[in-house]
């Protein structure tokens, strides 16, 4: 089954910085720290490679530190198909089902860590991508898991929770509304940047207690074209694409 998502110029994440562009690829998380009750089977990172070269890629994975609690184990998938938990490099390419990504070609991927049901501990786990046209020029992926007893199931679900809407009105001109709820305490900062990876505007850059909580966007000094905001908080960073119409 094929889990390539077309025509997407979406965008990138993540290390040290809010905004990171490899050579060839892009990839965005969707959280990269989870807290989940004792007696969670799996904890599951969601993260999306995306091709914004002009070129075809094909896009490998590489699990370089895998540093479990005692009878837990950790995945690399396609889309819903996981690989064995002892194979660490997986591609787009033969034998892998998942072919090379055309330009604009998104792979949909993720890491499952299977716990024990039982423990309470914390799984590391790192990935690198990147490709093999450029190989070295790699984005690190550094995932934190754990069970803990004090988060409940309906708990978890909130200390879990950070998240940036689509901004409204989406075309825009010049203004536009961004909604984002922030899951627990932390500096919050929420960018724009064009096409090219430039930051065009700070809109916020302060600690926040957790809640929801909505900022204004001006862009009456810009150009008509695509902007990507992104918003980082904690380990947490996401991003979404807008359009500017003048």
């Amino acid at each position: 089954m094929k889990f390539l998502a077309k025509n997407v110029l979406a965008t990138i994440l993540f290390f040290l910085t809010p905004l990171v562009f490899a050579q060839d690829i892009q990839v965005i998380t969707y959280g990269t720290t989870k807290y989940e009750p004792v007696g969670t089977m799996e904890i599951i990172f969601d993260f999306e490679v995306v091709n914004i070269s002009q070129l075809e890629q094909v896009v490998f994975e590489v699990r370089t530190i895998n540093n479990l609690p005692q009878n837990w184990t950790s995945s690399l998938c396609f889309g819903q198909n996981c690989f064995p938990p002892d194979m660490d490099s997986v591609a787009t390419n033969p034998p892998f089902p998942e072919p090379p990504l055309q330009p604009g070609d998104t792979l949909i991927t993720s890491l499952h860590v299977v716990t024990d049901q039982s423990s309470i501990a914390t799984a590391y786990v790192q990935i690198q991508i990147g490709t093999f046209r450029h190989p070295d020029d790699r984005i690190i992926l550094n995932f934190t898991g754990t069970t803990d007893p004090a988060v409940s199931v309906n708990e978890k679900t909130e200390l879990n929770t950070y998240y940036l809407s689509q901004n409204y009105p989406n075309p825009f001109n010049p203004s536009t509304k961004i909604n984002y709820k922030v899951g627990e305490p932390g500096l919050v900062q929420l960018k724009v940047y064009n096409v090219l990876g430039v930051e065009v505007a700070n809109l916020v850059n302060e600690y926040k207690n957790a809640g929801d909580y909505s900022t204004d966007f001006n862009a009456l000094n810009l150009s008509s074209g695509v902007y990507f905001y992104s918003l980082t908080v904690n380990n947490f960073i996401q991003t979404r694409k807008m359009i500017l119409e003048k």
